[in-house]
């Protein structure tokens, strides 16, 4: 991390908020939760501002990827804008690295909010600028949700960026109900308006017991093994590490066993398991009870010989309702409380 941590002000009333979409370019193929998670802020106060812009051609790469960049540039550049918010994940944000402008990102600190692809974002500007930023829910895929949000994800989101100034953002909450499938525009009809059907959460388990104390960090774990040998890869010294599985290769699909298995392993290999404190292991999308038992067994079976505590199925990233995490801030693992909480405040006054 470059320098002293710089936390974001807080979210104020009639704020106005970023949304911007520097990975996966999805906002002509789903105007209709665009506008859903437009109209959410819009109700709580907020004023909305969408930056994107697709007339460059497509078939021009590098002009893309600059546009794309200039996009997060406006964002952070904007005295007027308090809070940026990802519209979604996708897989091509790795090409923005080389080309953001870190000064700029760091003379305006401000509220930068995604998860999956956009872990890639995480890493790179908490290493360039030293900005607290914040795992959570994305703009289509949460706040467009039909009809309306999660009030878990609403309500850890707003606590962590708005109440939390000037106090520890606390015990993180549990959500009692999840939803097993993806929002329902992701499956043909891009304003079908469908609730998802919520089943009772898996629990929270300890797969090993303990207490740790340390900054949080981490992302999609499909991400986070990218960047590994890159100088965005950061000191993972004492650092709690969460990690989640993105969804498979299409909507309805898990992500494979094998390739979870995969990246636990090439994170044995890079030494990370040496260096931390504990391990928050997000709950994965689409995992039935046997793929969930099988998981935990090979995590127990790479990390034989490692000490610290390790806590599975949160509800972190790929999951819905999920909890937002402010990046580098203090936390604290607890089995014998059976508590994960952060504390520090999210954001300042």
């Amino acid at each position: 991390m470059a320098g002293e941590r710089i936390v974001p002000k807080a979210l104020q009333d009639g704020d106005l908020i970023a949304f911007i979409s520097p990975s996966t370019r999805l906002n002509r193929s789903f105007p209709t939760p665009q506008q859903r998670a437009k109209a959410f802020f819009e109700k709580q106060g907020y004023r909305v501002k969408v930056i994107f812009n697709d007339a460059v051609a497509t078939n021009n790469i590098h002009e893309a990827i600059l546009q794309r960049c200039e996009e997060v540039h406006e964002a952070f550049r904007d005295p007027d804008v308090k809070a940026v918010i990802c519209t979604v994940g996708g897989t091509p944000s790795n090409e923005l690295l080389p080309y953001l402008d870190y000064p700029l990102i760091k003379a305006n600190p401000k509220i930068f909010v995604g998860y999956s692809d956009i872990t890639m974002l995480h890493y790179a500007i908490s290493h360039q600028t030293g900005l607290q930023t914040f795992y959570g829910p994305c703009a289509l895929s949460e706040f467009g949700e039909a009809p309306e949000p999660f009030p878990f994800t609403v309500n850890h989101f707003f606590h962590v960026l708005r109440d939390s100034a000037g106090r520890s953002v606390g015990t993180l909450p549990r959500s009692p109900s999840w939803a097993e499938k993806y929002p329902s525009f992701f499956y043909g009809d891009e304003a079908a308006d469908t609730s998802r059907e919520l089943s009772t959460s898996p629990s929270w388990t300890w797969l090993r017991r303990g207490s740790a104390h340390g900054r949080i960090f981490g992302g999609c774990i499909s991400v986070v093994v990218r960047l590994a040998g890159t100088k965005y890869w950061p000191d993972y010294k004492g650092k709690i590490l969460f990690l989640e599985c993105p969804g498979g290769d299409s909507a309805r699909d898990p992500y494979p066993i094998s390739r979870a298995r995969a990246a636990i392993a090439d994170l044995v290999n890079t030494g990370v398991f040496r260096e931390i404190s504990g391990l928050v292991i997000g709950r994965s999308f689409g995992y039935d009870e046997d793929m969930r038992r099988q998981f935990a067994q090979i995590i127990a079976g790479l990390l034989e010989g490692t000490t610290f505590p390790i806590l599975m199925e949160v509800d972190i990233g790929h999951t819905a309702p999920q909890l937002t995490i402010p990046l580098n801030a203090m936390a604290s693992l607890d089995s014998e409380k059976d508590e994960f909480s952060i504390l520090e405040p999210g954001v300042i006054p």
